[in-house]
């Protein structure tokens, strides 16, 4: 079983891709944002922690339980842009996360024949070296920026974003494939893409029957 890093900056659409990869293929599709998100909520293994240093950034749970709920817009809005609490908020959360990717990938042995673990930070964050490839998504900035548009991010944010972020060539530094999701690459193109670095991973076996009869 080969573990896959999938990356890239804001509105490259690595969502995208890394779905469709879990969908098309033999592939465990470990979403950290998601899993960071859920250790957050009431309960989970990074709220008390994170309860504790942002106080200010509790709100009254939407499920009515007697924890109050991070309010997880006031927190990212507190943290953007400040180095010191950002690092104290990832020191946090990351080691759980890390925690639970490393306990879903041990578990998926015989059941997968890839992990795919998404993050924007995967470098950062320290999961490069257990990945035997990291596929990098990108995208021409006017599509970015046209995506994060659509999601309601107005023109400053985007540029703040996108100045806080590593740019391709960094990314590129810690990839070993690229995957090119611009505004004319569809679904198809991206299955495709997706197929062609497969086989230059050796990893045949991961393909349908399906597609060995299409070709």
């Amino acid at each position: 079983m080969a573990v896959i890093g999938i990356t890239g900056g804001a509105g490259s659409g690595k969502s995208f891709v890394a779905a469709l990869a879990a969908e098309n293929f033999d592939m465990l599709h470990i979403d950290t944002d998601r899993l960071a998100r859920t250790q957050m909520m009431p309960g989970g293994a990074s709220y008390a922690g994170v309860a504790e240093a942002f106080p200010d950034c509790l709100c009254e749970c939407k499920d009515n339980t007697d924890l109050p709920e991070i309010d997880r817009a006031a927190l990212a809005k507190k943290v953007f842009g400040n180095k010191e609490l950002l690092g104290k908020l990832n020191g946090l959360t990351h080691p759980h996360v890390r925690e639970t990717v490393e306990s879903l990938i041990e578990g998926s042995k015989g059941l997968f024949t890839h992990v795919l673990i998404e993050t924007a930070i995967l470098a950062d964050a320290g999961y490069c070296p257990i990945c035997d490839a990291v596929w990098l998504v990108t995208a021409p900035e006017e599509d970015r920026k046209k995506r994060l548009t659509e999601r309601g991010y107005d023109e400053a944010r985007i540029e703040s974003v996108f100045g806080s972020q590593p740019s391709d060539d960094e990314y590129r530094k810690t990839s070993t494939h690229e995957i090119r999701n611009g505004s004319d690459a569809d679904e198809e193109n991206i299955i495709a893409q997706i197929k062609e670095i497969l086989k230059s991973m050796g990893a045949d076996e991961i393909l349908s029957d399906d597609d060995d009869e299409d070709e």
